[in-house]
């Protein structure tokens, strides 16, 4: 039965590939060892536009996700691979370990000149090593995607307390059910062993780094799903229902994580799926499609305020230039522009104002409320003679739509006159 179920895994992992994997994923060598990669939408990427970074699930290659990469925007950056000793990726002479992980990640990314921003897609043991990487490398971070990712309740000294909190043999039903799992790991292909030893010692206390089920301080959402079965076991074993059982309580254990996590992480959310997300990429690739294009979308105005605070005026100004190139126009109006303009101005940040500000004027030249916005920019630049003609312009179109802040239009021409 064991053996069954793990060569359909395998299977399931390590297939052929399907059409957009075959097609467009290429290979380079880190360190003499040959790396396979899916790179797709990068030709036309601009100044601080994300990349999205897949990690795949345990063993997993890259092939499961080709669905869901096809129903993301057309022209999205995105990075997806086989982890070194997965799929067509040569394995490295080290233990893969987070750490490690995130060591070779960071190399691929080098090698082939990918600079952040990143967003972060991780199932299940994926979402371990994008914490890890995401911990690693805050400051290069714009999101982080959790597909079921492998939470605390999994640590054996946990599972022994939720355990006998239910009033169960927690130590009896913990030892038996990491002893199926070691049982596993003998027949499972050497490509997934290593990871799967990993996790194992991970889980009960072998390697000691708790700090790994943390969740980054970053945006986040947590896909989580349905009911699954942590191992697979045969249903007339005498532990069958105690089995049962302990999946009820990780069940609970993990939503209330995920929940608690939620709660306390700004601009992040959950989303309950009633299948397992075991399969998401296989069984919904366009439900995750839309989830990472609502977060891959979400929050322009946070977004434009950190490239602000990353970038010179210069580079800035080539932000916002590129940002209609991929971001709906809708979901930047004048309105939102012209509030973070004075954001910067309180700021004492004028010349970051000024873009903002001659990026209203460029987008929307019949406002009367850009050109006043660009008269205090240059003001506050103490470019108070170069100001005049934009109050002016305010003022004249002001008074074609009979603006209600016109009067205001008036008071900051009639100032500036006065200042020149």
């Amino acid at each position: 039965m064991q053996k069954i179920f793990i060569l359909f895994f395998a299977l399931l992992f390590t297939g052929s590939g399907l059409a957009l994997a075959q097609k467009q994923s290429k290979t380079i060598q880190i360190d003499g060892k040959s790396q396979h990669y899916l790179l797709t939408g990068i030709k036309n990427r601009k100044l601080g536009q994300p990349l999205i970074i897949i990690e795949s699930g345990l063993g997993a290659n890259l092939e499961p996700w080709d669905r869901v990469i096809s129903e993301l925007p057309e022209n999205t950056p995105i990075f997806a691979y086989d982890r070194a000793g997965n799929g067509q990726s040569e394995a490295f002479d080290e233990i893969p370990t987070p750490a490690n992980r995130t060591k070779q990640l960071k190399a691929l990314l080098d090698k082939l000149e990918l600079t952040p921003p990143y967003i972060l897609v991780g199932q299940e043991w994926g979402g371990i090593l994008i914490k890890h990487f995401a911990s690693t490398y805050p400051q290069d971070i714009e999101a982080m995607i959790y597909i079921d990712p492998i939470n605390r309740s999994m640590q054996k000294q946990k599972m022994v307390s939720l355990l006998d909190k239910a009033g169960l043999q927690g130590e009896r039903i913990a030892a038996a059910y990491f002893k199926i799992k070691e049982d596993q790991l003998r027949y499972t292909p050497q490509s997934i062993r290593s990871e799967a030893k990993v996790i194992l010692d991970l889980e009960t206390g072998e390697i000691s780094n708790t700090t790994l089920y943390d969740y980054p301080r970053i945006p986040s959402v947590i896909i989580a799903g349905g009911m699954k079965s942590e191992i697979m076991f045969n249903p007339s074993s005498p532990l069958a229902e105690e089995f049962k059982d302990l999946n009820l309580i990780l069940q609970a254990d993990r939503i209330g994580e995920f929940t608690q996590q939620t709660m306390g992480n700004s601009n992040s959310e959950m989303v309950l799926v009633s299948q397992s997300a075991q399969f998401f990429t296989l069984q919904e690739p366009e439900k995750l499609a839309s989830i990472i294009s609502l977060r891959y979308f979400n929050n322009p105005s946070n977004k434009i305020g950190q490239a602000a605070k990353r970038y010179s005026p210069e580079e800035f100004r080539e932000y916002l230039d590129g940002l209609l190139a991929y971001f709906p126009e809708k979901k930047i109006p004048e309105s939102l522009i012209n509030g973070l303009g004075y954001d910067q101005l309180r700021r004492d940040q004028p010349k970051y104002a000024l873009v903002l500000f001659q990026y209203n004027v460029n987008r929307f030249p019949d406002s009367a409320n850009v050109y006043d916005s660009m008269g205090d920019g240059l003001v506050a630049l103490g470019k108070v003679k170069e100001a005049v003609p934009y109050f002016e312009k305010a003022v004249e179109l002001g008074e074609m739509s009979k603006h209600r802040d016109l009067g205001l239009f008036k008071k900051n021409l009639a100032s500036a006159k006065e200042l020149k």
